[in-house]
Parts: C-alpha cells; sequence; structure tokens
C-alpha cells in the first residue's frame, strides 16, 4: 500500500491543504481563502471556525481530485502562523475570535510585563515583551473581557484548535510555547513565575509537546466531516517559521535560512538555546536545537514598494536587468530601510527609511541596488549578532520572493560572504511539517532521510572583492543608524504634532 503524509498550512489569508507522498513529493494541493477582521485600530482577528471550514473543504476536494484513499494517509501536521490565542470552552468551541499574530492590542499589557517581569521574563523565556505573543493577549482578554477569561476551558494557538478539532486533544507545540512569554524556553516547561507574574490561570493551559508528537488520532466525528480515515494520527505540528526552515533542509547548529516575504527573517539553527535581547529565540521543529531570528520588518515590501513608487517596473526580471550592469564598487550609496520602524534586532518604532551618498553621478541603477543592499545589510546584522555569540553561519538557504531575483540573491552572497542555495520545493511550511509528521509516526529514522531528498534549485558563491566591498559599506550602515536615533526621535513627535499619520 502506498503511503502519504497531509499537511496542513493555516495562512494569514488562505490555509492550504498538501498531500506529500513517501519520498516528499507533492501529490495534491488545496487552497481556501478567508478575511482578516480589523474591528478597531490595532486589532487584528480571524474566526476560529473558518480554518476548520478550509480543512474539511480542502481535503475532501484533495482526496477527491488525488484519488488517494483516506486510509493510506499515515500522518496528518499542521503549521500556522504564531502567537495566535483562541479561547475555547469545554467543548473546543471558540468564545471569541481569534487574536491573530499581527494584534497589537495588548501594548499597555506588554509594557507592564517589560517593566515588571522583564528580568524573569529574559532569564526563563529568553525574549522581550511584545504586544503580539500570547501572554499579553490573555492578559488583555482577562481584563477586558472578562466573562470570556472566565469561560475559557483553555487557550490555544491556530494548529492547536485544529489539532483538537480533528483529536478531541489539547495541546501546544514547543516551538509556540518558545514565544508564549510563560514558557522556558529551554525545557518547554510552563513557568509558574512568569503565570503567577502574568495572573494567567496554568490551569487554562494545554500540556506542551514536542512538534513531532502524536497528540492524538482523528476521531469518528472528524472523519466524516473531513474524509480522513478514523484513527489516523495527528502530531502536535509547529508555527509556519519553522516548519519552513525544516522544509529548507535547516536542522543542524549554525545552519541558516533566509525567508524574503514582506518581513526578512533571517533564522539561525542551534544546538543550545542562546538568550540575547536583541533577538527571539525559541525551539525548533528538530528535538535538541532552536532557532534565533531576527528580521527586516519592510525588507521585501520595501522593494515592492520602490518598484512601484519609483521605478514601474514589472516583476523581478526587470528588476534584474536594470541592476545588474550596476558597478557596485563606484556607486558608494547606501540605504537604511526601517521604513516603518524595526522590532528586532534594534527595537525602534521611530525609525524611516534614509539615503546617504547621493551624488550628481548618481544613476538610477545606482539607486535601485541601493534600496536592495540595504535590506541585505539588515540581514547581516541579525546574523552577525548569532555570530558574536560564537555561532558558525553554515548553509545558508534563501526562500521566499527574494529567491525569485537571481541578483539579490548574489548580492546576499556577497554581502554575507557565504554561498547561498535556493530549495527547489515551493511549499515550505508544509514539506517541514510533513516531514515532522513522518518522523512522528516512525515512517523515516532521521531528518536526514528527508532533508537530502529536498532538491536544490540553484547555488550562488559570494565574490571576494564584492564582500570586501560590502564589509566596508555594513560599517556605514551599521553607523548610520546610530547616529540617527535621536532624529528619528525628533522626526516622529513632528509627524505626531503636526497630524501626519506614520506608516
Amino acid at each position: 500500500m502506498a503511503e502519504y503524509i497531509l499537511s496542513i498550512d493555516v495562512g494569514t489569508s488562505s490555509t492550504k491543504t498538501v498531500l506529500f507522498d513517501g519520498d516528499f513529493n507533492v501529490v495534491a494541493t488545496a487552497r481556501k481563502k478567508y478575511d482578516t477582521f480589523y474591528p478597531h485600530a490595532g486589532w487584528a482577528e480571524q474566526p476560529a471556525e473558518q480554518w476548520w471550514d478550509a480543512l474539511k473543504e480542502n481535503t475532501q476536494n484533495m482526496l477527491a481530485e488525488s484519488g488517494v484513499n483516506a486510509e493510506e494517509i499515515i500522518a496528518v501536521g499542521i503549521d500556522a502562523f504564531s502567537t495566535t490565542v483562541v479561547p475555547v470552552d469545554e467543548n473546543g468551541n471558540a468564545l471569541r475570535p481569534g487574536l491573530i499574530w499581527m494584534d497589537r492590542r495588548a501594548t499597555e499589557e506588554a509594557d507592564w510585563i517589560r517593566e515588571h517581569l522583564g528580568e524573569e521574563l529574559w532569564e526563563i523565556n529568553g525574549n522581550v515583551s511584545d504586544a503580539g505573543n500570547p501572554a499579553p493577549k490573555i492578559m488583555w482578554i482577562k481584563k477586558n473581557e472578562p466573562e470570556i477569561y472566565e469561560k475559557t476551558h483553555m487557550f490555544l494557538h491556530a494548529n492547536g484548535y485544529l489539532v483538537h478539532q480533528l483529536t478531541g486533544e489539547y495541546s501546544m507545540d514547543i516551538s509556540e510555547a518558545g514565544l508564549s512569554q510563560f514558557c522556558n524556553t529551554k525545557t518547554g516547561e510552563y513557568s509558574d513565575v512568569l503565570l503567577e507574574g502574568c495572573g494567567i490561570d496554568r490551569a487554562k493551559l494545554p500540556p506542551v509537546f514536542n512538534c513531532t508528537d502524536v497528540v492524538g488520532k482523528v476521531t469518528a466525528e472528524a472523519a466524516k466531516l473531513t474524509g480522513l480515515a478514523e484513527g489516523t494520527p495527528v502530531i502536535a505540528g509547529s508555527m509556519d517559521n519553522v516548519a519552513a526552515g525544516l522544509g529548507a533542509g535547516v536542522s543542524k547548529g549554525g545552519e541558516v535560512f533566509i525567508s524574503g516575504g514582506t518581513v526578512t527573517t533571517n533564522n539561525v539553527c542551534l544546538d543550545e538555546p542562546k538568550y540575547n535581547k536583541n533577538l527571539h529565540v525559541y525551539p525548533h521543529i528538530v528535538p535538541g536545537t532552536w532557532i534565533t531570528a531576527g528580521g527586516v520588518d519592510f525588507g521585501g515590501a520595501v522593494i515592492r514598494w520602490f518598484n512601484e513608487e519609483i521605478l514601474e517596473l514589472d516583476g523581478y526580471q526587470e528588476l534584474d536587468k536594470l541592476i545588474d550592469t550596476s558597478v557596485t564598487a563606484e556607486s558608494s550609496v547606501i540605504f537604511l530601510p526601517y521604513m516603518v520602524g524595526q522590532r528586532c534586532p534594534i527595537w525602534n518604532d521611530n525609525t524611516t527609511g534614509v539615503v546617504m551618498g547621493l551624488k550628481p553621478n548618481t544613476s538610477r541603477r545606482d539607486f535601485t541596488r541601493a534600496v536592495i543592499e540595504g535590506t541585505t545589510y539588515g540581514s547581516r546584522h541579525v546574523l552577525s549578532i548569532a555570530e558574536e555569540e560564537g555561532v558558525e553561519i553554515k548553509n545558508v538557504k534563501i526562500t521566499g520572493g527574494v529567491a525569485n531575483s537571481a541578483v539579490w540573491v548574489q548580492i546576499f552572497s556577497d554581502v554575507l560572504g557565504q554561498p547561498i542555495e535556493i530549495p527547489g520545493a515551493v511549499d515550505l511550511p508544509p514539506l517541514g511539517v510533513a516531514i515532522a509528521a513522518a518522523y512522528g509516526v516512525g515512517a523515516i529514522k532521521s531528518f536526514d532521510e528527508a532533508i537530502e531528498k529536498i532538491p536544490i534549485r540553484k547555488s550562488f558563491s559570494p565574490d571576494a572583492h564584492n564582500h570586501a566591498y560590502y564589509s566596508e559599506m555594513y560599517k556605514v550602515f551599521r553607523n548610520l543608524y546610530n547616529n540617527l536615533v535621536n532624529e528619528f526621535d525628533m522626526l516622529a513627535e513632528i509627524d505626531k504634532k503636526y497630524g501626519k499619520k506614520r506608516a
């Protein structure tokens, strides 16, 4: 009998279901879109039921179209966007829409944690308090919706909610626990110090599982609703970011994956958790490893903005043609890409974009290349912090929109001074959680067994001359921000005073 693995990838705009064969080739896919709701400024909600509806519809359609027998599916894995909070009652029904990752309503609660529990949070959890994380969100619900808090049987994340819908079991995966702000990131265990400090009832939180652990099996009711076979094992799953990392083949200390979407996220795998207040840290899917990460918050979007508002080019191919002929060492133009504020590693909401080095002979190509280089310097900053902690960077993978620009990836290679590979797989989070599910049910004995099957689309090597030039420019990049901190604050006050809305 053939064996298949089902992956469910819960995204901000849609849920995608992907069926893999035993060699991790895609057999079938299905996707269902849905909406995000913004009731007030800073709020971002999604009804949890729409994820479940998407899972049911996708799975039924995919099984019908592929002709695969549900009995041949040996495991189910779910990844989802991180730091979502869904309060459910004793029957697992959502009591209110989920507060998703981009919801920022709990700013006051995050500030309170930072002021009163900052050192404890740092020593135990290894992360800086942030309004997007679960602890301040749960505190907000307790303060502003006490009736919801009292009725809540469990607070779940997005993938935990779907695991319960399929199995009837409650769970939190260990990668989500790392960003919860109430768990010990080194052990994955709940911290009584942090829970009591935040006023959160431990009884309202589910057990923590390794991402690869089988939490339960598909119930008879869920089987009828989805078309899956009753008794199919379901693992705890993970947040989408670590699933993408495993899907890119990152599983050992020092290995790196850079995801170039709207935010350019720079992720380094660790053999041991290293706490640094400039970066996030949380457990990876692979037991005994962690991810430390930091972003360039407008890294990918700044290119889209520059393309649409300034260049008016049509996609990455035209962009590559424009900048490929630019002689980097003769331009010396530098761009600070922090256009919408910047979280880690600098934690400054008041930053803006900055251009330096314009001269009468600066060309359109020079300016364009400087914008791309600026986002790449931001990535180097994140990786340099990991290197300062003693991590040896290696095996760098790049995914997302950035991977569609050969010139941009080459610039990454030159700036970082590292060989870079683009994985051939398209759906990295579903692939990563499929590998996790296969490992969880014993279909593979090691993660390397699956990683060896991930194709590489293209490889890049750094140019020594360009790397030397970029290393000099990187020093200017770092100094430019450090010397403008006060001016960023002054501009923010002027914007506030005269009513100009900041992005």
